[in-house]
Formats: C-alpha cells, structure tokens, sequence
C-alpha cells in the first residue's frame, strides 16, 4: 500500500506568499534613497523623544493625559537635556585643565 504526498505548492502560490516581502523592502530601499542618512536619524530621534514625553505625560495625568500635553512639556524636557550636556561639557574641561 502506498501512501498519498501531499500537494506541493505551485511556484506562483510561493512567489505570492513571498510579494508582501518584497514590497516592504523595496519601499525601504525607496525611503532610504529619498531621505539622507542624517534626515532619518533626525526622525528617529524626533520619534523617539515624543514617544518619551508620552509616556511621561501619561505617567503624571494618567488617563487625562492628552498629546498637547506632552507637546506643551516638551520645551521643559529638552531645556533640561542641553542644562545637563553643558554641565558635562564644564566637567570634561575643568577635568582636562586639571590634568595640565
């Protein structure tokens, strides 16, 4: 007695399985054509502290919390970001002056 194989997939059912795929990436390649590297990581970047300040905005209002919110914080939190890169700028000299 001999048993059944199962169906193989045809070729084109393989090719449409894998389309998505390769949509997605040639997209990416188009996006990464069309924006420079120094643009992206602005993005990311830009992303990325919003998403932060969300999350802090959610943290203190809770379920009150509105985007405007995180916008109007957002001054505050990148005031506090450049406070903090010139007092470690003022280490980083008075450290190497102290070495002289």
């Amino acid at each position: 007695m001999t048993t059944a194989k199962p169906a193989r997939k045809s070729t084109t059912a393989k090719a449409k399985a894998a389309a998505p795929a390769r949509k997605a990436a040639a997209k990416s390649a188009q996006v990464e054509a069309l924006l420079p590297n120094m643009t992206r990581d602005a993005l990311g970047e830009v992303t990325e502290t919003l998403e932060f300040m969300w999350s802090a905005t959610q943290a203190v209002f809770g379920d009150k919390a509105r985007p405007e919110h995180a916008i109007s914080l957002l001054p505050y939190a990148l005031d506090a970001l450049e406070v903090r890169r010139l007092l470690a700028e003022d280490v980083a000299k008075q450290a190497r002056s102290s070495k002289s």
